[in-house]
């Protein structure tokens, strides 16, 4: 028992030693803890105390530092303000001196001024004392003799038009001689005797010398016949006051059937003239224009005509203005300068320039068209440049990129213009794939046939070519396994024309060797299978440039890329037709020729025309016309019946009437041909023809056409700002406007034509 209780003591004992042991190593802890407090807290106390330190120098240095810039700056800007002060006294001295120097000049010129007045005064007292002394008879005035007057050699301005020597100097014709004209033309027969040189000049002198106050001993300076026309007589004068005087006179005093032509008129050419100032976008004369250009040149302005082409949109140009006096037209010309709307143009001496006699009935020259002895043919002017075309006798094609635009495409369709066209080559028609059928727009027109590919694209845009073709022509398709590619072969007795809508896309090699191997193949079928002479003509959007047709703008990078195309033009003897350079397309990025008229060379010897055609409408390309010399049938369009205003009631009497006397004998088929006859007859005689419309729909209006040629006039002008060099921002908008606003009064226009005619109940 008692050594249990032993055992239980030590072990208690060992348990307390453990325990104080482990006390004793938690306080060595605790101790070292604390040693390690204390020193963290130290290193903080020493680091607030550098970082303080490093806080105050830092201000210290930044507010002297600030200091030193702010001084520098101060200094600166004083040494900017003396300099300032500095200049500003040197420009105010300058100004003070040209002040000066204009003052001396503005009272020099007022001296000089006042000599003029007084020399002018002098000169009028002298001219005065030598009118009294002629008067008079006192003595003989140096006035050119008859023999001096009628030696002046003549011009060829019309008789009341003085001209000017090309050298700037005026001639004595336009500063010495003033004449009064009378046109002795529309005298009758009888009368002849009394408009003779002499009596005329003794009509005009008694005149003359019965006026109250008059001079009784005036005479005429000199009365000369025409040169160039003997129904004229010159009557000279010495001075304005004198012609005035003689107009009146030989208004008073003439025959019935003479007249006094009107005041001599001076013509001044002005180069680089603004056409916004002078003409409307029709190309007209602006109302009022004369009178507004005169005021601000202080000369009267009889009339004014426009020389530069104005179906080419070129913002500046030339034209010829006629001054009533010679002092006026000598002043523009010395000042050489005319004002048009705050903006000068330069003046110079207008050269009236008398080209050959053309005949436009046979183009041949030595005679005018009322004078050819061969058939009279009508001529009709197109509008491109000065090309005149004659109106159903040749060969006239037309193509154009519409750009899958609806209102292209009836814009283009509805032009008056094109009406006498046999071909219509249009590439990325407006043409839709619904329910397996193409459907275009407009899906038919009365003057021509509509040929699209015979393969078609599985996609919304079936085709990418088409061709409209005149109904009265004989023609038939060419099928070609393409939907880019239309071809049509158009005959003649003795020869026939292949004619292809070609559209290549762009970027696409592939597409381009396929295009030209599919034409290639179908030019070799075409002429192997005729005996007659075969003519081609491949036009449409090529997507290639090469300088062969672009010109020189087209690049080193862009060159070559139309290899296949040249390689088709060296094998069939194909030839462009577009004169080298000129632009089909343009877009943000520029302008290039991507547009083609390619045709065979003995075509191309009978080529009259191919240019840009001048109506714009709407799409980014340019539309080209085609003229060959090839005699095409006019057109003779059977009007149409107008059956709905048919007078009914007199066809069944007209009917009865007929069917009355004839017999009924005979088949069935004898007693219907009989009542055919009749009933036809009596339908063509009363039922009244239609008047044909001009346009491919009867809901266009010539409204819209108006619209066609506004919006055509902006986009040219912007145009050739542009290629100017000279790019308007405000003017391309207007552009765009007059475009749209075209293009939304079609849609507009189309729409409500339908409205209206849902809305008759008698449509329907």
């Amino acid at each position: 028992m008692m050594g249990e209780q032993l055992e239980m003591v030590r072990q208690l004992q060992q348990e307390v030693q453990a325990v104080k042991t482990q006390a004793v190593e938690e306080s060595r802890k605790v101790d070292e803890l604390r040693r390690l407090y204390e020193q963290s807290t130290r290193q903080l106390r020493v680091m607030r105390e550098q970082t303080s330190e490093q806080i105050r120098t830092t201000r210290e240095q930044t507010t002297e530092q600030l200091k030193i810039i702010r001084e520098q700056t101060a200094r600166n800007f004083e040494q900017m303000r003396l300099q300032v002060m500095k200049e500003v006294g040197i420009v105010q001295g300058q100004a003070a001196e040209e002040i000066r120097q204009a003052k001396e000049e503005l009272k020099q010129a007022r001296e000089e001024m006042q000599q003029a007045k007084e020399e002018i005064s002098q000169m009028k007292e002298q001219l005065n004392t030598i009118a009294g002394s002629i008067s008079s008879g006192a003595q003989t005035s140096p006035q050119p003799s008859y023999a001096d007057v009628a030696r002046t050699p003549p011009t060829s301005q019309p008789s009341n038009v003085r001209t000017l020597s090309s050298m700037r100097t005026t001639p004595s014709s336009f500063t010495d001689t003033l004449f009064c004209t009378i046109d002795t033309s529309r005298v009758s027969e009888e009368d002849r005797g009394k408009a003779q040189v002499g009596e005329v000049r003794q009509a005009i002198e008694e005149k003359v010398r019965a006026r109250e106050g008059g001079q009784p001993n005036w005479r005429c300076a000199a009365v000369v016949k025409d040169a160039r026309n003997e129904d004229r007589i010159k009557v000279v004068c010495r001075d304005e006051a004198e012609l005035q005087l003689v107009r009146e006179a030989a208004e008073r005093t003439m025959v019935k059937g003479v007249r006094v032509l009107r005041d001599q008129l001076y013509p001044v050419k002005v180069d680089g003239a603004n056409r916004t100032a002078v003409l409307d976008s029709s190309g007209n004369i602006l109302p009022g224009a004369a009178e507004a250009l005169g005021k601000e040149n202080e000369v009267t302005i009889a009339k004014m005509h426009w020389l530069s082409n104005k179906e080419n949109g070129k913002m500046y140009g030339s034209m010829v203005i006629y001054v009533t006096k010679a002092s006026d037209a000598r002043r523009l010309l010395d000042e050489r300068y005319f004002h048009l709307a705050g903006e000068s143009a330069s003046t110079n001496v207008f050269e009236r320039r008398q080209g050959p006699d053309q005949c436009y009935n046979c183009w041949k020259t030595g005679h005018k068209a009322f004078a050819c002895s061969k058939t009279q043919r009508c001529v009709k002017t197109v509008g491109c440049d000065n090309y005149t075309s004659l109106t159903g006798t040749n060969l006239r094609i037309f193509q154009l990129n519409v750009h899958k635009k609806d209102v292209v495409q009836l814009s283009m369709m509805n032009d008056r213009d094109l009406q006498d066209y046999a071909v219509l080559a249009v590439a990325e028609p407006y043409a839709l794939n619904i329910e397996g059928s193409v459907v275009t727009t407009p899906n038919s027109h009365r003057h021509w046939i509509k040929y699209i590919p015979t393969k078609r694209h599985d996609m919304q845009w079936p085709i990418r070519s088409m061709l409209w073709i005149r109904s009265d022509l004989e023609a038939e398709q060419v099928p070609i396994p393409s939907a880019d590619l239309t071809g049509a072969i158009l005959r003649w007795p003795d020869r026939e024309v292949l004619v292809v809508s070609v559209y290549v896309a762009g970027k696409d090699e592939e597409a381009l060797r396929t295009a030209m191997r599919q034409l290639h193949a179908t030019i070799g079928s075409f002429r192997n299978s005729t005996g007659k002479r075969t003519y081609v003509i491949l036009a449409g959007d090529f997507n290639r440039h090469d300088q062969l047709w672009g010109g020189d703008d087209v690049t080193g990078r862009r060159q070559g890329e139309a290899g296949p195309i040249i390689d088709l033009m060296d094998e069939h003897g194909l030839l462009s037709l577009l004169p080298r350079g000129t632009k089909t397309w343009e877009g943000p990025g520029g302008e290039s020729t991507i547009d083609l008229t390619l045709a065979s060379a003995q075509l191309a010897d009978e080529m009259v025309h191919c240019g840009i055609y001048p109506t714009e409408h709407g799409s980014d390309h340019r539309a080209i016309q085609a003229e060959f010399d090839l005699a095409m049938p006019e057109r003779t369009a059977e009007p149409r019946l107008l059956f709905k205003n048919a007078p009914w009631n007199a066809i069944r009497e007209r009917v009865k009437e007929k069917l009355s006397p004839l017999p009924w004998d005979g088949d069935v088929q004898t007693q219907t041909d009989r009542l055919m006859d009749v009933v036809l007859d009596a339908i063509h005689d009363l039922v009244p023809r239609a008047k044909p419309s001009p346009y491919a729909k009867r809901w266009w209006t010539t409204d819209l056409t108006k619209l066609r040629r506004t919006y055509t006039f902006w986009r040219n002008l912007a145009r050739a700002r542009r290629r100017a060099g000279q790019r308007i921002d405000s003017l391309e908008d207007r552009a765009k406007e007059s475009g749209k606003e075209y293009h939304d009064a079609i849609k507009r226009q189309k729409k409500t034509h339908w409205d209206d005619f849902l809305a008759d109940g008698t449509n329907i």
